[in-house]
């Protein structure tokens, strides 16, 4: 009897309630509103399927997302490629659960370096431009924007830049003339092509956002039942969902991210602007 209690005392609390609730983080590429907009259709599946309440937990940037994943204060989470290679290297038990399929039906999407419209500038040989970046761990920050210098003789730190946070303060501050460029993700940035921002550079594809478990709080059961879920959901479910996620999924596939991994181990990102 003494060795049972001892056991439930050291037992995970999910596997003793089923009221616990659980806790969601999407990435911050947005305002809090529209973020919470986005991702509400997705939280309020998942509820349903696991029959138990999600709170959806907004951060700020990206780091504080991972250290909370890490000290098992979220059990779910949506992230770009980057965040999640990143992740994957601190943390064992991360467990990618989908890929997200884009509107041509493939798991990628891609970056933008952008600039105002009267912006006639070449990059070739770049200094001392003021560049607008999300965050260190966005893929379309600093990864992205330096590859795209380095194959104009330049390099970013060469130039001036500073990290904003989210996708759309960076479109913001460019049509602004805050800063002169920015890099992006490619759907955020057409959202404001209307207002004169303009894409100067377009990156290969990258893996798409994905849907990741932490199995330190989750036991395989309700991993695979989200897993599953997911997967046998119908295209008129679907349409009911934000765009980044309304067309499908697919299974994931770490082949997907080695080119990636090669990128990033031969880069030294830096955790904070320049001036």
């Amino acid at each position: 009897m003494f060795k049972f209690i001892i056991l439930l005392m050291f037992m995970p609390l999910y596997l003793l309630s089923n009221d616990r609730t659980l806790v969601f983080a999407p990435l911050p590429m947005k305002d809090i509103q529209t973020t919470y907009t986005q991702f509400s259709p997705l939280v309020r599946f998942l509820e349903q399927k696991l029959n138990t309440k999600i709170k959806i937990d907004y951060n700020k940037n990206y780091d504080q997302i991972l250290k909370k994943f890490v000290n098992k204060e979220i059990d779910i989470t949506y992230l770009g490629p980057l965040p999640y290679l990143s992740l994957e290297k601190m943390y064992s038990n991360v467990v990618p659960l989908v890929n997200f399929k884009n509107e041509k039906g493939e798991v990628s999407y891609t970056c933008s370096f952008v600039s105002f419209i009267s912006n006639n500038n070449s990059m070739e040989n770049m200094e001392n431009t003021k560049i607008a970046l999300t965050q260190p761990l966005s893929t379309c920050g600093y990864l992205f924007v330096n590859n795209i210098l380095n194959n104009s003789n330049s390099n970013i730190e060469k130039n001036k830049y500073r990290y904003l946070g989210r996708h759309d303060k960076v479109a913001l501050s460019v049509i602004l003339s805050e800063f002169k460029y920015g890099g992006l993700k490619t759907e955020t940035a057409k959202e404001y092509f209307h207002l004169g921002l303009k894409e100067i550079k377009r990156s290969s594809k990258v893996p798409n956002f994905l849907l990741v478990a932490n199995s330190k709080t989750l036991n395989k059961e309700i991993l695979k039942k989200i897993k599953d879920s997911i997967f046998l959901l119908n295209k008129e479910d679907l349409s009911r969902w934000h765009k980044s996620m309304k067309f499908g999924v697919k299974e994931f596939n770490t082949k997907d991210y080695n080119h990636l991994r090669k990128l990033i181990k031969s880069s030294n990102i830096s955790k904070e602007g320049n001036f």
